[in-house]
């Protein structure tokens, strides 16, 4: 209705503006032509050739407004062309560079070795969102978004950090590692209050982590772990031997690290908390918040990961010595019961 009315309007003022045109062009002819016939009776004396002289310069007159109107309407359209024609460049111009922006962004991703279907499917689904969607539900995708950018950004500067316990990176990284996984498994963060008892691996987490570790190992990864004991009793803890010979029975290669037998120079240079290296490409540590005496359960303080070559090579120099220093599986029989028990265990 308004574009209506618009153009009703303008084309009001286009016809208004051809008669005053018109009738400023009638105006001027006559006056010319009556100016100018007082003056050819000085040159003619026939009323005939005074007429006709008068007429012809009113003609001229009138045919030279004509021209005049012309040039200008042709000098106004050629500037309006000039006009559109700008801004079509500008238009496509601006449309090539957000289409070179993505395609270079594309390329970015595919020299990177990232499958772009996934981003395509990301952008796809992301604008069949419907415009009157629930704003709550508009909120959460854009803020699960911007948490992406984030870990993103994060994974740029070589260091993400989450609060608390992780549950996706742990599994996506094992579902996704091809060559190997080397592993700290320490009592300090353990679920359970006691060594070893109702811990990790007994959860459901820890469940999914193992069966994601069985499918890596049918793909070829080779996985280690040490288990990290604090003192001598708790080397032969029954628990802890169900849970490695539970771990053994998938093809992970075990070993246990008693840290009691080991010289404080030693322990001052080997840092003692869990971590987990992907391919020796990435490491997963989890860091736990101090207990405020014996009886309190250890709880995840952050889980971080850290892809900074230096710190990578010093992850994989303290595997290397632990493992080294840590004692193969004891050769002894566990009852059925206990070993079907994987209840217990440390965190990794």
């Amino acid at each position: 209705m308004l574009h209506h009315d618009t153009r009703d309007t303008r084309d009001t003022r286009e016809t208004r503006e051809i008669r005053q045109s018109v009738l400023r062009k009638i105006v001027i002819t006559t006056l010319v032509g009556g100016l100018t016939f007082p003056v050819t009776n000085l040159l003619f004396d026939s009323t005939t050739a005074q007429l006709i002289a008068a007429f012809s310069v009113g003609a001229v007159i009138l045919i030279v407004q004509f021209l005049a109107d012309f040039e200008r309407r042709l000098a106004a359209v050629e500037l309006s062309q000039q006009d559109q024609t700008t801004d079509i460049r500008v238009a496509v111009e601006e449309g090539f560079a957000k289409v070179s922006t993505a395609t270079q962004l594309f390329a970015r991703l595919e020299a990177a070795g990232t499958k772009t279907t996934a981003i395509d499917s990301l952008v796809t689904q992301a604008a069949a969102m419907e415009p009157n969607s629930s704003p709550l539900l508009l909120r959460f995708v854009q803020a699960e978004m911007n948490r992406m950018t984030e870990f993103l950004h994060s994974l740029a500067e070589q260091e993400a950090t989450y609060n608390g316990e992780d549950r996706d990176w742990l599994l996506g990284l094992t579902r996704n590692t091809t060559g190997s996984i080397d592993a700290i498994s320490t009592s300090t963060v353990d679920a359970g209050r006691t060594e070893f008892e109702h811990g990790f691996w007994g959860s459901d987490l820890g469940q999914r982590y193992l069966s994601a570790q069985q499918e890596a190992i049918g793909r070829g990864v080779r996985v280690r772990r040490v288990f990290v004991v604090k003192a001598p009793e708790h080397f032969d803890d029954r628990s802890l031997l169900s849970v490695c010979r539970s771990q053994e029975s998938l093809g992970i290669e075990v070993r246990v690290l008693n840290t009691a037998e080991m010289t404080s120079a030693t322990k001052k240079l080997l840092q003692l908390h869990d971590f987990i290296l992907f391919d020796g490409a990435l490491s997963y540590e989890v860091i736990p918040s101090t207990p405020f005496d014996d009886s309190s359960e250890p709880s995840i303080l952050y889980t971080r990961l850290v892809l900074r070559p230096k710190d990578l090579k010093e992850r994989t120099d303290r595997f290397q010595r632990f493992w080294s220093c840590a004692t193969p599986l004891p050769g002894m029989d566990i009852p059925a019961q206990a070993s079907r028990n994987t209840t217990a265990g440390g965190r990794r």
